[in-house]
Parts: C-alpha cells; structure tokens; sequence
C-alpha cells in the first residue's frame, strides 16, 4: 500500500487543497523599484567628499578675468550671476558677462567713470540690477545693467566747515553700498569724517548725513569701513583713529547707540566689515593684521579674534559663507616671507577659511603670487570670486557642485573673424609697422643662402621698443587723444603768416613802386 507522499508525487501540482500565497505588498513593490533603479543608474561621484578637502568651498577647478593692468579693488557679481563688474587703479571698470562670453575670457565693455581716479567699490542693485561704481573722488555715480551712466551725485561745498549743512562729499569717498532692502538708496563713507544715505532720484543733495566724532576734540576721522546690517535695522561703521560705531536706522543719527574706542589699532583700522545673516554678528577685518568676531548685540569686546593675517590693501574684504557658518578673508603676499616664517605659502596671497563662533582656522588655500584683495561668495552660483593686486580675478567652481557662471564660458570656443574690414585691433598691434616681405620682390640669392635666417619679429613690444600708436578718440593714461577731424581742421584753419608766400606779398606792391618811387 501506498503512503501519502508517494500518491501526492504522482498527482498534478494545482490538484487538491492548495497553500496560500501571499501576495506582494506596496513596500515590496517599492524596494524592488529602487533596487532595479540603482542597478540602472551609474554610480555618481560624491562631489561632497571632494568639497571636504577644501571646508566646504568649491575650488577644485579655477579661471582667470585678466584684463587690467593694475590692482583689482572693486569687485560686484549680480544677484543672478550673470554678469560681473571689476574696477581697478588703472581708473577703468570692466563688465564681464558669463553668457555671452566664450573661453577667450574677454569684457564685453570697458570705461572710465572719472578720469584718473582709482575705482574702489563696484556694487550690483538686489533688484534694479543698478551698478553703484564709487572712485577715490567726492561724487558718486550710478550705472546702468549696461555700463551707461544714469546719475552723478553732487559735491559739497569744501568752504563749509559744519558738513551737516554740505549736500554732498567734499573729500574723496572711501567706502559704500546699496540699502539691502530698498534699491532706491545707498550709503557713501568718506574722508571727510561723514557717512552720507543717498536717494537714486535725488542727484542735488545727499537725504541723510552722519558725522563721526573724534575722541580727540577738534580733529576728523576718516570713515575707512562701514556696513548696513542685512535687515538694515542698523549702520556700522569704522573710523581712522580704530573706533567702532553703530546707529539704529530708526533714530535720528545725532549720537551713536553703541562706540568701541580701539576696536583696531590707530590709523590702521578696518579695510572691511561683514555682517552675518541672522544680523547679529559683525566680522571685522583690520589694516593692523587681524579678524575680529563681534557681537552687535553687546558690542563692547570682541567675542575671537585672530591675528598675523598680512593685509596688504586699504580694501581687503571679509564676508561669511551664505550659509553663516564660516568666514572668509584674503591674505596677503609677503616678499621673503618664506625666510621670516615657517610657512612656505607666505609668499603667496591666500584665502583663509574660519569657523564664524570661534575662528578656528579651517583652511589656508594659495591664490596667486600677488596679494588677495576682493572676493566673493555667490550662493546660486557656488562659486568663489577672488580679485588680486596683479590685476586678475580668479573665479573658483566645481564641475559637480557648482552651475552656470563659469561653467557657461569655459568650454564656449571663440568666434573667429571672417569679415577682412573688420576691427582688428591694429591700433595696438606692435607689428602694424613691419614690412611685408615679399619672396618675388626679394633677392633670390639671399634666399637660398642657408646663413640666412628669416626676420624675428619682437614679441613683446615693451622689450622691443616699438613706438606707442596715437591715441584714438578719448585721451587715457596721461595721453592726450586725437580725433578724426583734427588733422583736417589744422589744414583749413591755417595760421595767416605760415600760410603766406612771402615772394607773392612782395609783388604785390611791385606796380604800385613803379608807378610812384619813392
């Protein structure tokens, strides 16, 4: 007799009493869904191991703007990221715009918004997109999204001694920026011991003025920092003689709310301040080599504070991370420094990375041979912006992290001309003036001596001596320009005596000698 098992092998599998199946359940579905999905995908890089390395910045990759001759000190990036100003001591400012620009790395406008006075702040409208360009000059000037000039404000009168009663600078401006919340307003720090609240609209006369007083009596002091706090509930400012001041927006700005007496060292005081977003902490950064924390709500003593940072310029920046959890300044370059100082980057220019409680260093990264001056941290973009005494302005990105700016215009290749009129730029070009040499017009002789060697133009035209081209247009630099139509007004408006035949003017009076001598 058969068992149980033996008569079960022998029937189909779907006869009988079947066990229940269970069935796949939504969270089933899901895990199979995301395994199949990793499967598919490749693996992506994590872009934030990388950024580890450098504290959270992205400077794995870098491009140069080099287009000015001398020292980089202004430097605005628009809310978008779009578009870039630079200005420089060679008195010119320079837009750069990602999107149209191809890999050449060329501005696609160049002026000069007072002649022979150094640019010293650039500074982008939130909203208008408005250019607020301030020079080492008592007007400041406003600019359009396109480098054209809306408005140049008024000067004082430099014979009134009380400068409530001026209606403008009269001495050279030494910092500014826009309101942060309204585009119709900015505020100018000036040597003139004032700080002056603008109205875009009103050009005769400043709406606002803040006069810093001395500790010494009788003597100014020269506003060398100043900042509005992000919800511009407050106005912090610097002066010459190493004092900290602050005034409440809602007041009347008679008196300061809060004074710091030696806030940094005499007549080396802060070339920048930054405060964080919260609008409770304020980064100071000193002439005298140093970065202090302060807390605006107790502004009595610094709450960290680190020094030996070299700073070699009057406009060396300090600006926390968007996200306010570090602080960012520039380090200058120290001719020898490798020889005084254990550090063998000392004589490079450097950025310097700290923690915004405590400024524990996070790090140190070489720049440039040159000292850093201006930067930036554009939050959108994730991208750093440095600007150096050599004239360059390095912007920092990575390739993963970090979207449009940069990345717009390292891999667009540069149109070529194909128009043979068209500018070529020969007002510059050092071989305009060489000689074409023509192998039919040429002695065949001395092409076919094997001595002979074919001309070597000069590649540089400073070490070649080749003489400068009359200016075009506009004079620049020092140089008086020339126009178009002044050689043709010279020959029609001849001087009398150089223009006369002296033969023609004495026979003249031939006939008249010989019909009445003398």
């Amino acid at each position: 007799m058969l068992d149980e098992e033996t008569l079960r092998s022998m029937l189909p599998g779907h006869f009988g009493q079947q066990g229940k199946e269970e069935l796949p359940t939504a969270q089933d579905h899901n895990e199979a869904s995301q395994e199949e999905e990793k499967e598919e995908k490749a693996p992506v890089p994590d872009t934030l191991d990388v950024l580890k390395e450098y504290a959270g910045l992205p400077l794995t990759r870098s491009i140069q703007l080099k287009d000015h001759t001398k020292s980089v000190c202004a430097l605005g990036i628009d809310r978008s990221g779009a578009r870039v100003a630079s200005g420089s001591t060679d008195y010119d400012v320079k837009l750069w715009d990602f999107g149209g620009m191809a890999s050449n790395l060329r501005p696609f406008k160049t002026f000069e918004p007072a002649e022979n006075y150094p640019v010293i702040q650039l500074a982008f409208a939130p909203q208008s997109k408005n250019l607020l360009c301030l020079n080492s000059a008592p007007q400041p000037r406003v600019y359009d999204y396109d480098g054209n000039e809306l408005a140049v404000y008024k000067k004082g009168d430099v014979f009134m001694r009380d400068m409530r009663h001026t209606t403008g600078h009269i001495s050279d401006i030494t910092c500014g920026m826009w309101h942060p919340l309204d585009d119709t307003h900015f505020m100018t720090g000036g040597s003139d011991s004032t700080i002056r609240l603008w109205d875009v609209n009103h050009k005769a006369s400043q709406k606002t003025v803040i006069v810093l007083r001395s500790k010494n009596r009788g003597t100014k002091t020269q506003v060398s920092a100043a900042t509005y706090t992000p919800d511009a509930r407050a106005i912090v400012a610097t002066g010459q003689d190493g004092a900290m001041y602050m005034w409440a927006t809602n007041g009347n700005y008679a008196r300061p709310s809060a004074i710091v007496q030696g806030a940094h060292t005499a007549s080396q005081s802060a070339t920048s301040l930054a405060a964080s977003s919260d609008g409770y902490t304020l980064a100071s950064r000193g002439a005298d080599d140093t970065l202090k924390l302060w807390d605006l709500r107790q502004l009595r003593l610094p709450l960290a504070e680190k020094q030996e940072l070299p700073n070699g310029s009057d406009h060396t920046d300090v600006l926390f991370s968007p996200d306010g959890r570090q602080v960012m300044t520039g380090l200058a370059s120290v001719p020898g420094g490798s020889m005084r100082t254990s550090d063998p980057l000392s004589q490079w220019g450097q950025l310097a990375v700290f923690a915004s409680d405590t400024l524990h260093q996070q790090l140190v990264y070489p720049v440039a041979q040159s000292s850093v001056i201006r930067l930036a941290w554009h939050a959108r973009l994730e991208q750093v912006f440095a600007s150096t005494r050599d004239g360059s302005v390095h912007v920092y990105y990575d390739e993963h992290a970090s979207q449009l700016g940069a990345l717009l215009s390292v891999n667009k290749r540069a149109r070529t001309r194909t128009n043979p009129f068209a500018d070529d730029g020969s007002q510059t070009d050092p071989y305009a003036d060489v000689p074409i040499i023509i192998p039919e017009e040429t002695d065949h002789d001395d092409w076919l001596d094997p001595v002979y060697k074919k001309p070597q133009f000069p590649r540089n035209p400073k070490n070649a001596r080749v003489p400068e081209r009359p200016l075009e247009g506009r004079g620049k630099g020092g140089r008086i320009g020339r126009s178009a139509l002044q050689p043709l007004m010279m020959d029609l408006v001849e001087s009398d005596l150089r223009s006369e035949d002296p033969r023609e003017a004495l026979l003249k009076y031939a006939d008249k000698a010989q019909k009445d001598p003398p």
